[in-house]
């Protein structure tokens, strides 16, 4: 049962219906049992972790995403398309420009306090991008699948970090240095020769979640540092161990209550008149695609030419037209999405309401663009 979810397609099939089956909750004869589920607090109060259940979701369970994420950039730092220093350009200035891209757009049509919105079309989500991918991509250069993953993967650092800056409260510097200490444990304790050393280095790394949280900084950012201290010989294998737990209960579950949103006035139909009409968050987040599309194309294309001339290019085989075909998998948006529009305009509230259903509308346009961008490589 675990093998036919480690398929990407299939994880991704899972976390779509999860997202619908949020979305009717949401809407349903249970909503009010199903948003005082997801208000309920839990966790000790003494330690101050008495949290609600979609914030121990959020910054919980999805630090263990963010841990696969940081495993995935450390395998292609070690072994796979981004060993030389020079093989970043091109995968990195396709998602910093991928990211500013639909982020400017953002600003520029959204005023007020909506604006702090910008991060919400950031990111890129790994995993309907793979899943799209594995389905239409077989006509595509193979180096054309490592591409994607990594300006994906980057893209998402590129996300984490503006959670990190951005979205977090005053920085308490103790708890942020006591974090730090505690990552530079867990590093030690993965590469001493006693296993049981080995096997309790998860003691420190909670603690640095802990600590980081306590600092006002999200701790999302534990989980990516995380994966990248994990010493290469040990990635594969914790990879296939944490993979098939991230894909068939986390995120799903994540996206179940993430994704939960009310389409008050008027239902579905008041829900399509408003993204047809525009709120300008909803709008701005609609052109996220082409936003990415744009971004992407430039970035990879003027690394491909920085590159060249220092003989850097680990995409051969690669032309200007299937980084084209890719970049339109950038434009799907989902669990990073989901988890900052929750953070900025707050859990259930009309405008984060609003960014949700306009991701879930841009995720399926990008996915559908995608998939005929693919199947159109000859």
């Amino acid at each position: 049962m675990l093998t036919f979810f480690k398929i990407e397609r299939n994880a991704a099939l899972l976390l779509l219906l999860a997202a619908a089956a949020g979305l009717v909750l949401a809407n349903s004869a249970w909503a009010h049992e199903f948003n005082v589920l997801r208000e309920t607090l839990l966790g000790p109060a003494e330690i101050s972790l008495n949290l609600p259940l979609h914030e121990w979701l959020g910054e919980g369970l999805m630090t263990a995403f963010f841990l696969l994420i940081g495993l995935e950039l450390k395998r292609e730092v070690t072994a796979g398309a981004l060993q030389k220093p020079i093989s970043w350009l091109i995968p990195g200035l396709a998602a910093l420009f991928g990211a500013i891209a639909p982020a400017l757009i953002f600003v520029f049509m959204v005023c007020g306090s909506a604006a702090s919105g910008w991060p919400i079309p950031m990111a890129t989500d790994v995993t309907f991008a793979l899943a799209v991918f594995a389905v239409f991509g077989r006509a595509m250069p193979p180096t054309s699948r490592v591409f994607l993953l990594s300006f994906a993967v980057i893209d998402d650092l590129i996300a984490i970090l503006v959670i990190a800056i951005f979205l977090s409260r005053g920085v308490g510097l103790v708890e942020l240095a006591l974090s730090v200490l505690c990552l530079g444990l867990f590093a030690w304790m993965l590469r001493n020769s006693n296993p049981l050393t080995r096997a309790a280095a998860t003691l420190p790394a909670l603690l640095a979640w802990y600590f980081m949280l306590q600092s006002g900084v999200s701790p999302l950012i534990v989980g990516i540092a995380a994966g990248l201290l994990v010493p290469a010989n040990a990635v594969e294998r914790l990879e296939k161990t944490l993979h098939p737990w991230v894909s068939l209960a986390i995120l799903p579950i994540f996206a179940l209550f993430a994704a939960g949103v009310s389409l008050s006035g008027g239902g579905a139909a008041g829900a399509a008149d408003a993204l047809v009409l525009g709120s300008a968050v909803s709008v701005a987040i609609l052109v996220r695609p082409l936003g990415k599309v744009v971004g992407i194309t430039l970035g990879a294309l003027l690394g491909r030419q920085l590159a060249a001339r220092r003989n850097g290019n680990s995409f051969e085989g690669m032309l200007a037209g299937d980084y084209l075909r890719v970049s339109v998998l950038g434009g799907i948006g989902f669990t990073v999405a989901l988890l900052i529009a929750n953070s900025i305009y707050g859990v259930g509230t009309p405008l984060a309401n609003e960014a949700i259903v306009a991701t879930l509308v841009a995720m399926v346009v990008s996915m559908a663009l995608g998939a005929l961008a693919l199947a159109s490589r000859r």
